[in-house]
């Protein structure tokens, strides 16, 4: 085995990597700090050659930026609304409602920004806002549609999926949901959307009441009056009843309540006056 000299050991030694080190870390991070800083302050001194004012220098900072969004071609040059070809006037309000005027910079067309907008209209549903690179501002969205029946306690109105009434025949809409009591128009699509994934419980029933502009009776044709839970726990106690429904057809039991307002226990209330078997 050859013998090392301890010049070559030296000589190993200096051509060895050195142990790391985190001082440079130290100072790298101090670099940076001291750089943020800088750049900082020389942002406070440039508004303050210009008037004092931070909102002067963004102000610059964004037409510069439009500016350039321009010149390489990424700058709005359509805003189309989609699905309301057939009304539009409508068509022209959501247009007007996004806030997007031709030239202004792609990136800040905020797709999020533009839904809420046309959202708070209160005028159309399921809004869709798309970026279409380099150029284009795509608002895809649908008509409100009849949706239920609701009896303001004077008489029968169709309302639209946004809770409004419609100005058409509701005898053309029989066939729609019927809703009942104070602010059952506002909250009327969430119940409608639950009863769209129970049907045949949605086919037994009569009309829906609401109670204390938060939670529902649901009146069913055989009689029996379910009690619904608050909103928030409207959909689970709807597949329980449903459950109930087609386990034990109790909607047909002549009973007078199914009350599901606690999480638990389902509580009966038999009719004052039962149904005989074979009676109308």
């Amino acid at each position: 085995m050859p013998k090392v000299s301890s010049k070559d050991s030296a000589k190993t030694k200096r051509h060895a990597e050195p142990a790391p080190s985190f001082a440079d870390e130290d100072v790298s991070v101090s670099s940076v700090l001291f750089g943020l800083v800088m750049i900082a302050a020389l942002v406070v001194a440039a508004a303050a050659f210009m008037g004092g004012s931070l909102n002067q220098l963004e102000s610059k900072v964004a037409n510069t930026t439009d500016s350039m969004a321009r010149s390489v071609g990424l700058a709005v040059t359509s805003v189309s609304v989609i699905g309301l070809d057939h009304d539009p006037v409508l068509k022209s309000d959501v247009r007007a409602a996004a806030m997007v005027e031709p030239g202004e910079n792609m990136f800040r067309a905020d797709p999020h920004a533009i839904r809420a907008r046309v959202e708070a209209t209160r005028k159309v549903v399921n809004v869709r806002v798309h970026r279409l690179w380099p150029d284009q501002i795509v608002v895809m969205v649908d008509p409100a549609e009849p949706m239920a029946l609701y009896h303001d306690g004077e008489d029968w109105a169709v309302i639209d999926t946004l809770g409004r009434t419609m100005d058409i025949a509701p005898a053309d809409y029989a066939g729609l949901p019927r809703l009942t009591g104070t602010g059952a128009d506002a909250a009327a699509l969430d119940l409608v959307v639950q009863l769209d994934l129970v049907p045949e419980l949605r086919d037994g029933l009569l009309y829906a009441e609401r109670v204390a502009e938060r939670r529902w009776n649901l009146h069913m044709q055989g009689g029996t009056v379910a009690l619904m839970p608050r909103d928030g726990a409207l959909g689970d106690a709807l597949v329980r009843l449903d459950t109930l429904q087609f386990q034990t057809g109790i909607a047909d039991r002549g009973l007078a309540r199914v009350d599901l307002r606690q999480d638990g226990p389902v509580y009966l209330t038999p009719a004052a006056h039962p149904r005989q078997e074979g009676q109308a």
